[in-house]
């Protein structure tokens, strides 16, 4: 397959437009909040007093119970003097919240937070009885727990049948454009770009992928295990991604070294040959072309047995309605094959990192953020 057969297909960035609130409902999250407090931002934009640089995600999406629990710690930069945190969550229940100055002589505990919660505009505010300081960087805790969705956004069960009858269950996630405050507390508007490290946990007859590669794997006293990733580019939030699921892999490598691998459940593997083939052709042209390196160790292509879109272009991680990457040479169309092919050429487009080169793959979040 040549060149002369591949389109590159891009999709333009989508608008953000600063819309006025009119009306705010400032609903309890927790036991924490603020007794008659009132929502201290009027914007369906987040303030840019406080930026992310860090987050560092633990999450169990309970494919038993059908729950999401977790915690996310982020690093936060203040950039001008503020007496609370504005960012993004929506159908989260806040079970805690706390705030760490990370200054080198810096003594104070963790200072609890109250919590609001803006329903109409999915924000969250955090208010400090201490000042934040601009130029300061502080850690951000919050526990949290949800339901996992029904729907085809945010952290959602997807199921599929085997051969012999069985229903199977996996946990997969959509966040574009604006779910990934479904899934944990962020700054989810695209310009608010941060590196992510994810810690997922998972039983073990199950497998967890993310954006990045895979550290360790521990076992917890409880018998679950948690897959350390490691932390990714810098990137915004509707690019996280992960899958818990039960699925087989075939894997390849590019010229240049990068993993490629497809996953779909055990028994339609057999037709991940032709995107696998492709998609390390595909990957190898662009390189070549524009002269730009992918700039992680690996890229994951899944079938996701329920996904509404087409395909979604997580870094690293792409996730994909099974019509879209799936080929059978026996009972599959011509129309399917081309399908496949300019579907991974689109998503692959998306891959292309402009700024500088990915660095020290597997560094690990600064111990000293984390508590």
């Amino acid at each position: 397959m040549g060149p002369s057969h591949f389109s590159l297909l891009l999709i333009l960035a989508g608008c953000w437009e600063a819309l006025g609130a009119e009306h705010y409902s400032n609903s309890p999250v927790c036991n924490t909040t603020l007794s008659n407090g009132s929502f201290p931002w009027t914007h369906y934009r987040l303030p840019t007093s406080v930026v992310p640089e860090h987050y560092y995600i633990y999450i169990h999406p309970d494919l038993n119970t059908k729950t999401v629990t977790g915690y996310v710690q982020i690093l936060i930069e203040a950039l001008n003097d503020t007496s609370y945190i504005v960012l993004n969550g929506k159908n989260l229940t806040i079970t805690g919240a706390f705030l760490k100055e990370l200054s080198p002589n810096y003594q104070r505990k963790r200072l609890a937070l109250h919590v609001l919660e803006s329903v109409p505009t999915e924000q969250l505010a955090f208010i400090s009885e201490i000042p934040l300081v601009a130029g300061r960087k502080y850690q951000l805790s919050v526990r949290f727990c949800a339901t996992l969705s029904n729907s085809f956004s945010g952290v959602y069960r997807a199921s599929y049948w085997t051969k012999n009858g069985i229903s199977r269950m996996i946990a997969a996630t959509h966040f574009e454009p604006t779910s990934a405050r479904k899934a944990f507390p962020c700054f989810d508007e695209p310009n608010m770009k941060a590196v992510f490290s994810v810690v997922i946990v998972r039983d073990y007859n199950r497998k967890a992928i993310s954006n990045m590669p895979k550290v360790s794997t521990r076992t917890r006293g409880d018998g679950l295990l948690e897959d350390h990733f490691c932390h990714s580019v810098r990137m915004s939030s509707y690019l996280v991604a992960f899958v818990v699921n039960d699925f087989s892999s075939n894997s390849t490598k590019s010229k240049t070294g990068t993993e490629v691998s497809i996953f779909a459940p055990r028994d339609q593997i057999n037709q991940t040959r032709y995107a696998l083939q492709a998609a390390v052709k595909i990957l190898e042209f662009f390189e070549e072309y524009f002269q730009i390196p992918y700039p992680l160790p690996k890229i994951d292509l899944v079938a996701i047995p329920d996904f509404e879109a087409g395909a979604m272009e997580n870094w690293g991680l792409i996730t994909y309605r099974e019509t879209s990457l799936l080929y059978d040479p026996h009972t599959s169309s011509p129309h399917s094959k081309l399908w496949v092919t300019l579907v991974t050429a689109h998503e692959l487009a998306h891959q292309a990192k402009f700024e500088n080169p990915y660095k020290s793959i597997c560094s690990t979040l600064q111990k000293s953020y984390i508590v």
